[in-house]
């Protein structure tokens, strides 16, 4: 397997048009330099502190890992300050640690690459000035603190003054690239507190279509009254009513600037991006001109698609069906079975800490933070029809083996399996192309699954554990480890009726502890449940064909089996206990001998109806001998 270096791209969520066409750039440019990508996001991100979040957050500790040559920080993304703030000071605790930092000016550090969008944004103001001949012209731009608010608002002014055109004061807006400046916009407009214009140019398109919507609810005719665009190409801007007129933004060019940075802080080598630094103009009716009907089917497609995905997935009942396994076995296959439900996925792996599922008396005793050091590949799929399993490799190696390929770089999503803080590893998912290298919101559903389907399999596992110990803990005496009256009752029924199917004989042995009262009445209870416990000790010589031992009383025993055992085993086996008690009360140094009665029932079980009639047999014998080891005979 080839060795390369590995480029991060650190993301929060990776939902948007717009981060995908950044990450195929990414995704290009990386390939062609020969490094790998690996995309570190999370589901969800927010302040609040929960312990979901931080379990999310978990999988971007992975970026300690040494093969990892840079990073791509995609700033914006990180709204949740508490969360950036995080992420800062990962990244000032790794050595040297090489960074670029997407749509921001720089962070103290680190280099900003920001994407070009003013000669995009020059082009729409362009186009309603050359094309339709207007001339007052508003801007709403994004908030100010926003550089990409002042690199739009840059375009805006070329084009008007390229075209003579008066900027008056008013005409430029800091907006909020959200929906209330839009809105207040629209309000001030149908008020007649701001004066018209023949056209509102907005920073981006969820501005525009909330202006757009907001004025023709205000009796405003959009294009007739007012022409209104946007920027930066949303599915919404296309399927709204009217459709908005809009363009790309250079974000091939922007995330392959991103690769060209970090390559050459890598290794010293300029090297230039692969696409040129253009947007794409996507006219709409917002303007007065026609839908793009090339780009709406493009949107309508891929609303279908997405659409089919949760249509198959809802019908997949795949947590309901992970969760019915009985056994992990089962769990892993049914994991197999649901990957078509990942479109587009070429490739899945499932990778385990070591001990995720290690049962530990103190339940609140797991791993936090980072991963152990020994992972599994506990599953891995590809669209070739591999399939393999439990593959170990180390996590500083980052991608699972099998994951990887020979002839060239791969791109993969990294993202925790954890249940709350609670992590258990990372999924890995490499898809077809760098076309459609998102994962798609179905995605979110489906790993969850994941990680819940784990936790309720690491639960029932645990809870048959803590039933099967208190289970064992009930059938057997606390003192001795002997089985108890609930044990003989549980199991003697059984082996009773196993003599009888097997054709074999039924051994029965009722034991009784010598003078336990004296012991106790002169040297102390302690003594007597030493003398037990020796007793117990004794009486489990006898026990090497599988016979059960019960302490059934004070300083009462059991042993019951079945075997093939010839007649001289009744001598045989008082030979052993006697034998052993010997050895006992000449080392022991005891003021005191322990000493055990024993009457013996041996015999095929067919005349008898239950294994209570041949107990009270070996009893009465017991009590017999009992009775003659007092007169001085055995």
């Amino acid at each position: 397997m080839k060795q390369r270096k590995t480029i991060a791209v650190i993301v929060g969520t990776t939902d948007g048009f717009y981060r995908n066409k950044c990450l195929s750039g990414i995704i290009r440019q990386a390939e062609a330099l020969d490094y790998n990508v690996a995309i570190f996001s999370v589901f969800t991100i927010t302040d609040e502190r929960t312990k979901h979040q931080l379990g999310e957050e978990n999988i971007y500790e992975l970026i300690k890992t040494p093969d990892i040559a840079g990073a791509v920080f995609v700033d914006y993304s990180f709204w949740a300050e508490t969360v950036k703030k995080k992420m800062l000071d990962l990244f000032r605790s790794i050595p040297d640690f090489k960074m670029v930092v997407l749509d921001n000016e720089g962070i103290e550090g680190y280099k900003g690459i920001l994407s070009n969008d003013r000669k995009g944004f020059a082009a729409i103001v362009d186009h309603l000035i050359e094309v339709h001949g207007l001339k007052k012209i508003y801007c709403m731009t994004g908030a100010e603190e926003f550089p990409v608010s002042h690199e739009r608002l840059a375009g805006y002014r070329d084009s008007m003054q390229k075209h003579g055109l008066e900027i008056k004061e008013g005409y430029e807006i800091f907006g909020d690239f959200w929906t209330m400046a839009a809105t207040a916009l629209a309000e001030k407009l149908a008020s007649g507190e701001i004066e018209r214009p023949e056209a509102v140019v907005c920073g981006n398109d969820k501005s525009a279509v909330t202006l757009t919507n907001e004025l023709i609810n205000r009796g405003i005719n959009v294009p007739g009254d007012i022409a209104v665009t946007g920027y930066d190409l949303s599915g919404e801007s296309i399927t709204n009513d009217p459709s908005v007129t809009t363009c790309t933004r250079p974000d091939l060019h922007t995330g392959e600037r991103c690769i060209c940075e970090l390559h050459k802080m890598i290794t010293g080598t300029d090297t230039q991006p692969l696409d040129p630094d253009e947007g794409i103009f996507v006219s709409g009716e917002s303007c007065g001109c026609r839908r793009d009907v090339a780009f709406a089917h493009k949107f309508n497609e891929l609303d279908r698609l997405e659409q089919e995905s949760e249509s198959n997935f809802r019908f997949s009942t795949m947590q309901e069906s992970l969760m019915a396994q009985e056994t992990y076995e089962q769990f892993i296959i049914t994991i197999f079975s649901r990957i078509y439900l990942i479109r587009n996925c070429a490739a899945f792996a499932l990778c385990l800490n070591k001990d995720w599922n290690l049962f530990r008396e103190n339940d609140n005793e797991y791993i936090r933070e980072g991963y152990q050091d020994e992972m599994s590949e506990e599953m891995y799929w590809s669209i070739d029809g591999t399939e393999k399993r439990y593959v170990p490799f180390r996590s500083e190696e980052l991608f699972p083996p099998d994951i990887l390929l020979d002839e060239r770089p791969v791109a993969c999503y990294f993202n925790a399996v954890h249940f709350e803080d609670r992590c258990f590893g990372y999924q890995v998912v490499r898809f077809r192309n760098e076309e459609e290298n998102m994962p798609e919101d179905i995605y979110h559903t489906w790993a969850s699954s994941v990680s819940v389907s784990l936790e309720y399999m690491r639960m029932q596992e645990r809870m048959k554990l803590m039933y099967n110990r208190a289970f064992a803990n009930s059938i057997r005496d606390g003192m001795t480890g002997l089985y108890n009256r609930q044990g003989y009752e549980m199991y003697s029924k059984d082996v009773f009726n196993a003599a009888k199917e097997r054709g074999q004989k039924l051994l029965v042995i009722v034991a009784d502890l010598d003078d336990l009262k004296k012991i106790n009445d002169t040297y102390g209870h302690g003594e007597g449940d030493n003398a037990i416990t020796v007793c117990a000790r004794a009486l489990q010589t006898c026990c090497g064909n599988g016979e059960y031992c019960v302490r059934s009383g004070g300083d009462e025993f059991i042993i019951f089996g079945t075997y093939d055992y010839d007649t001289a085993i009744p001598i045989f086996y008082r030979s052993r206990i006697d034998g052993y008690l010997a050895r006992y009360n000449s080392s022991s140094g005891k003021p005191y001998h322990v000493g055990i009665s024993a009457g013996f029932f041996i015999d095929y079980p067919d005349n008898y109806e239950n294994i209570d009639q041949c107990l009270k047999i070996a009893d009465e014998r017991m009590y017999a001998n009992k009775a003659s080891r007092k007169k001085g005979r055995i």
